[in-house]
């Protein structure tokens, strides 16, 4: 593994991340986590991360430093990946000095090096498919996800058998800086996040990236305080004030609520990135100017608000008005019900950015209602649709990018094989749930070449359903949607 290593160091040094003076500490760490008890130095081939890694971490199972799981590999990768990184409090410093030229030099070099170090899985990333439905409202982004790895048998054998612990509370939580990872946490040696000022509390939030990331730069802002999801008029002042700080990013919440809250309730945090969303392509229904804050509900699947001020602080108090205002509305006919005796359902999954000089706040409304005949909510997708897709609709699928499981890609590849006559549903039992779905379609009178285009458009299609699923003003209730906004503003 000498030359893995020799190899490992010279790409840290060419990508800026390691400092020629750290050298002989970055490979005295190597050695001891490798068990080499010496070294001899080698010349650059500059040869790429996975290349060098891969070789030294196919050694390390051969001899019996790790076992060949992806996990194992995986946490000893972040181990020698961390023994070249600089400190966190050093990429606060960088970022810093960063930030004073601009803010988008800062990100850049923050997603830079968790691209280079491999924090941002980009080569398990790049296995996602995606494709675009081009539905009624707007061109919707469907992803289905393959990036994150699934635990052998043997792995979860052993956890079963592992001591619960609860540190770190959570995978957002700041014990992960450096955290090496067990059977049950993620691997976190390479981990660092960057310190931030929201709303007046100094130094008590935090910058990090996804691991997985669903789109460009996606980035997670999360308190340092392990506390549970809320969502207020505070909220919004949060997300504005980190917008002013990082004007080039968008930025957003999940509901904070059960059901309608994302996958992730127990840790207050955000989600944002350099990215585009389909949203902000849905056509204009309705459209009213109050105190210079334009109002408008949109075309698009789900109840949403835009506005539109140049004041944030106008943005803010409109913004604060239709909250409290959807906090407490009940509309018996819509079988919109703001408290029952299960508690609150109301709520909103709020998105802020910055484009051509002006805010845009978009307020998607939400209900988690459950009732007999709908157990998974009221306003969550109908169970027909779960072959496809079961989870919570949070705040990236809201904005129309569509997060599907992993498993679809096998199965719509065995629906494919059923079209052409190599298969059949008796010999594939698994499949059972996309059976009357798929019967239904008309893929027999689409030429063979176009039919994989075509089952991709009619997954769009179950996507965009489950979307109209979720809104609480159906489309023949526009008026009744317009109404609310016009008494609230």
């Amino acid at each position: 593994m000498n030359h893995e290593v020799n190899q490992l160091i010279h790409y840290g040094i060419r990508q800026g991340f390691l400092e020629e003076a750290d050298r002989p500490y970055a490979i005295n760490r190597m050695l001891k986590i490798v068990g080499l008890e010496s070294f001899v130095e080698e010349d650059d081939e500059s040869l790429d991360f996975f290349t060098i890694m891969e070789g030294l971490l196919d050694k390390a199972v051969a001899k019996g430093i790790i076992d060949p799981s992806l996990q194992s590999r995986d946490h000893l990768e972040a181990q020698l990946v961390d023994c070249m990184l600089p400190r966190p409090s050093e990429v606060n410093r960088i970022f810093r000095e960063y930030y004073h030229k601009a803010p988008v030099y800062a990100t850049k070099y923050f997603y830079d090096l968790s691209i280079a170090t491999n924090y941002i899985k980009t080569r398990r990333i790049a296995k996602n498919r995606h494709f675009v439905y081009n539905g009624k409202y707007a061109p919707l982004e469907i992803s289905i996800n393959l990036s994150k790895p699934e635990k052998d048998p043997m792995q979860i054998a052993t956890q079963k058998h592992q001591a619960s612990s609860d540190y770190p509370k959570c995978q957002l939580c700041v014990e992960n800086v450096g955290y090496y990872g067990d059977q049950v946490h993620a691997s976190r040696s390479n981990h660092r996040i960057v310190d931030l000022t929201i709303h007046r509390e100094k130094n008590q939030w935090a910058l990090q990236y996804s691991p997985y990331a669903y789109f460009d730069e996606h980035c997670i802002v999360l308190h340092k305080e392990h506390k549970p999801m809320i969502v207020d008029k505070t909220t919004f002042e949060e997300l504005v004030d980190f917008l002013n700080q990082f004007p080039h990013y968008t930025i957003g919440s999940n509901a904070g609520l059960p059901i309608v809250g994302g996958s992730i309730l127990n840790h207050h945090h955000f989600q944002g990135g350099d990215a585009t969303f389909p949203i902000e392509q849905a056509r204009v229904l309705k459209s009213t100017k109050v105190d210079k804050v334009e109002i408008q509900i949109l075309d698009w699947p789900m109840s949403a608000i835009r506005l539109i001020a140049e004041s944030e602080f106008r943005l803010l108090d409109k913004a604060g008005q239709l909250f409290d205002a959807w906090r407490t509305y009940t509309n018996e006919s819509l079988s919109i019900f703001a408290r029952t005796e299960a508690g609150e359902h109301n709520t909103v999954t709020p998105i802020v950015k910055i484009v051509k000089g002006k805010y845009h706040m978009y307020l998607i409304l939400r209900n988690n209602l459950t009732t007999p005949e709908r157990p998974y909510g009221l306003f969550h997708p109908r169970e027909q649709y779960f072959h496809i897709k079961k989870e919570n609709i949070g705040l990236i699928e809201v904005m129309g990018l569509a997060i599907l499981p992993g498993r679809l890609e096998r199965e719509l590849a065995q629906l494919e094989s059923i079209m052409k006559g190599e298969l059949s549903f008796e010999n594939v039992p698994q499949l059972e749930s996309h059976q009357a779905w798929f019967e239904s379609l008309d893929w027999q009178s689409i030429p063979e070449i176009e039919r994989k285009d075509y089952l991709d458009q009619q997954v769009g299609l179950v996507f965009e359903k489950v979307l109209e699923d979720c809104a609480v003003f159906p489309p023949s209730e526009i008026q009744e949607f317009w109404n609310f906004v016009l008494k609230n503003i």
